[in-house]
C-alpha cells in the first residue's frame, strides 16, 4: 500500500511540474501599441531635445507644444522634468517605438509633490489638443475616448507611507463660478498607495474619500512599461484597461463620468458656473503632500487619446 501511495505521489508531483512548466513558458500576453489616429491627440515627444525643462529653454518650449502644462511657473510644486534616452536611463525600449521619454523624480523629503504632465482641451481643440490651450475657449461638449499613457515604475526608488498616494493618471475639468471660484477638480484617477509594506491600484473617484472597491497587486507592474488606459463612456462608465486587460469600472451613479460643469448651471460653491474652461488628462508622478518622507521615480513614454471602438 506505501509503494502505491508512493508511486501516486510521485506521479502528482510530476504532473504538478508540468502543468507549472507549461504555464512558465506560455508567451507573455500582447499589448496593442495605440495607432495613430488622425484628428486626435498623440505625443510621442518626437522633436522634443533631451534635457531638464526649465524656463522658457528648447526642451520647456518644445515640451509645452506636446502636453499643455508640465509646471511652468510652479517649480516650486511641479519641479523640473526630463526629457531622457531611455536606453541611457537602463529602460527596456518603450512599446510604442523611438527612445525619449520623460523622466518625473521625486526624491524623499521633496516639497514639489505635483510631478505630473497636463494635456487641456477645449471646445476649440478637442480631440486633436492643438497647443496652446486657451481657458476662454470653453470645454468639449463629449469628452468620450480613450486615454492612454505609458507609465514606467521603479520598484527601487518606490518609498510610501500607509498613509500616501501616487496617482499615475487622472481626468479633470476646468470651470470658474459666479462666486469666485476658479479651479480644475479631479474626477476619476487611478491611483498607487500602500498597505501593510505592498503596493496596490485602485480606481478612485472625487467623493469617495477612502480607498474602495477592486484593488490590482502593483508588484507586476513594477520595473517595466505598463499600458495604462482610462476609457471613459460619458455619463455611463469609466473603464481602467493595464495592458489591454480590463480591471475596474467605475459608474456615472457613483461619481459623474465625463463633463458635469455647464455655464448656467449651479457649481459646487452653489453659485452658477460662469465659464467652462477645459478637459484635462494628466498623468506622471503626482504624490501626497502630507507623505514628506515619500519618493518615486516614474518615466512617462507614449501618451494618446483615441476614439472609442
Amino acid at each position: 500500500m506505501r509503494g502505491r501511495t508512493a508511486v501516486l505521489a510521485g506521479l502528482l508531483v510530476s504532473l504538478s511540474a508540468a502543468v507549472a512548466g507549461a504555464a512558465g513558458d506560455r508567451p507573455a500576453r500582447a499589448v496593442t501599441v495605440p495607432p495613430v489616429v488622425a484628428g486626435w491627440w498623440r505625443t510621442d515627444l518626437t522633436g522634443v531635445p533631451l534635457g531638464t525643462a526649465e524656463g522658457a529653454n528648447p526642451v520647456a518650449a518644445a515640451l509645452a507644444q506636446q502636453w499643455s502644462h508640465h509646471g511652468e511657473g510652479q517649480e516650486d510644486d511641479y519641479g523640473n522634468p526630463a526629457v531622457v534616452s531611455a536606453h541611457a536611463e537602463g529602460l527596456p525600449a518603450p512599446p510604442a517605438g523611438g527612445d525619449r521619454v520623460i523622466r518625473l523624480d521625486h526624491p524623499p523629503g521633496d516639497p514639489a509633490t505635483h510631478r505630473k504632465l497636463y494635456k487641456s482641451f477645449s471646445e476649440r481643440t478637442w480631440p486633436g489638443g492643438a497647443e496652446p490651450f486657451r481657458q476662454r475657449d470653453g470645454s468639449p461638449a463629449d469628452v468620450s475616448g480613450r486615454y492612454i499613457v505609458y507609465a514606467y515604475v521603479s520598484s527601487a526608488r518606490l518609498r510610501q507611507s500607509d498613509r500616501g498616494w501616487i496617482n499615475l493618471a487622472q481626468l479633470k475639468e476646468g470651470y470658474a463660478t459666479a462666486g469666485g471660484v476658479q479651479t480644475s477638480d479631479p474626477s476619476w484617477w487611478l491611483v498607487l498607495y500602500q498597505r501593510d509594506g505592498r503596493q496596490f491600484l485602485d480606481l478612485a473617484h472625487w467623493n469617495e474619500g477612502r480607498i474602495a472597491g477592486r484593488r490590482a497587486d502593483m508588484a507586476p507592474y513594477l520595473d517595466r512599461w505598463v499600458k495604462i488606459e482610462l476609457r471613459v463612456r460619458q455619463h455611463d462608465r469609466i473603464e481602467v484597461h493595464l495592458d489591454d486587460e480590463l480591471f475596474d469600472v467605475g459608474r456615472h451613479e457613483q461619481y459623474p463620468v465625463g463633463r458635469m460643469h455647464h455655464a448656467g448651471r449651479p457649481g459646487p460653491d452653489g453659485t452658477a458656473v460662469t465659464r467652462e474652461e477645459g478637459w484635462i488628462f494628466g498623468a506622471g508622478n503626482y504624490s501626497d503632500p502630507a507623505d514628506p518622507g515619500a519618493g518615486s521615480l516614474v518615466h512617462v513614454g507614449l501618451a494618446t487619446v483615441l476614439p472609442l471602438e
